[in-house]
């Protein structure tokens, strides 16, 4: 976990403000009970829940909500249950529950091959609106399912012509190898660190990569998942973290993401340090729903004072 300095960091050279998101996949039915809003005999996700903090991210700011592979809509066993992220963004479209500008960002896994995956994502995005993303394996085939998906996009004028933005293209690569051709395609790129200059080094290759490739390096958000405990005082929030920690998931063979716990203020002091190198963050909040209350009303509000987001709508108590 990482420690809370009092100093206050160097001032951010001239960029653009940082790009945030919002990790919900602990609303799932299936997430641990320390993580979920609500529980019960039989879990089911509620649109309305999702639609409320959608709302909340939208007031506050926050760019993207992603909805990662492990969310799940109810607790029964499905062999499509893979698709739920998919199928909440296309339910919460349905039923008019797809609030403000900000993009709801599902994950798929590499289980389609990438022609119909990409005529799958064109759809939603079309059905959605534009409003949004898609969160994709990074090296999937030879040109990457992320360069299938804009092809399809492109190469088909219905959807040209039907006005919805281009879906962006998120990638969470697990390896800095991925993380290269994640920047060739990738509109936003995930990375799990603990380690600043680590972040510094990949932040590199992914632009690199991106100007081999063509592209604006500038063009490429590459974003740091951080777990976020905020309390009262730092005391109680690191407690609060240790004990999430000891009670989370074990099995998992991704690597360790970045936690911060604290104050509102002393952890947007670790994130403005964290911003000289990195582009944004995606916040993983550490038990819902009070560290997205805690985000929304206190956080975002602290790195607005700092220069590092546009400062938030007023977000309602």
């Amino acid at each position: 976990m990482t420690s809370l300095s009092s100093a206050h960091s160097p001032q951010r050279s001239v960029r653009p403000p940082l790009t945030l998101g919002l990790d919900l996949t602990g609303l799932g039915a299936k997430a641990p009970l320390h993580t979920r809003a609500r529980t019960g005999s039989t879990q089911h996700v509620s649109l309305g829940d999702v639609s409320d903090y959608l709302q909340l991210a939208d007031e506050a700011g926050i760019s993207l909500v992603t909805v990662g592979e492990a969310f799940r809509l109810d607790d029964a066993p499905r062999p499509d249950a893979w698709l739920d992220p998919a199928v909440l963004v296309s339910r919460l479209a349905a039923a008019g529950l797809l609030h403000g500008t900000t993009t709801i960002v599902p994950a798929l896994p590499a289980l389609l091959d990438p022609v119909r995956l990409a005529r799958a994502i064109a759809g939603l995005q079309t059905r959605t609106e534009g409003r949004a993303g898609w969160q994709v394996p990074a090296p999937v085939t030879a040109g990457g399912v992320h360069a299938e998906i804009r092809r399809v996009w492109e190469g088909d004028r219905a959807l040209s012509a039907s006005g919805a933005a281009a879906p962006l293209l998120v990638s969470a690569p697990e390896d800095p190898a991925a993380a290269v051709v994640a920047g060739r395609h990738s509109d936003v790129v995930r990375l799990r660190v603990t380690d600043l200059e680590d972040a510094r080094a990949r932040r590199d290759a992914i632009r690199t990569a991106a100007a081999a490739a063509g592209r604006n390096p500038d063009d490429v958000r590459v974003v740091v998942d951080v777990v976020t405990v905020i309390g009262q005082d730092d005391a109680s929030a690191r407690f609060r973290a240790d004990l999430l920690r000891d009670v989370a998931d074990t099995t998992t063979t991704q690597a360790e993401p970045l936690t911060v716990a604290g104050t509102a203020e002393s952890v947007a002091e670790v994130l403005a340090e964290w911003a000289e190198v990195v582009d944004g963050f995606v916040l993983v909040p550490g038990s819902l729903p009070t560290d997205v209350l805690a985000v929304a009303h206190g956080l975002v509000p602290e790195l607005a004072s700092r220069g590092l987001v546009p400062a938030p709508a007023a977000v309602a108590a």
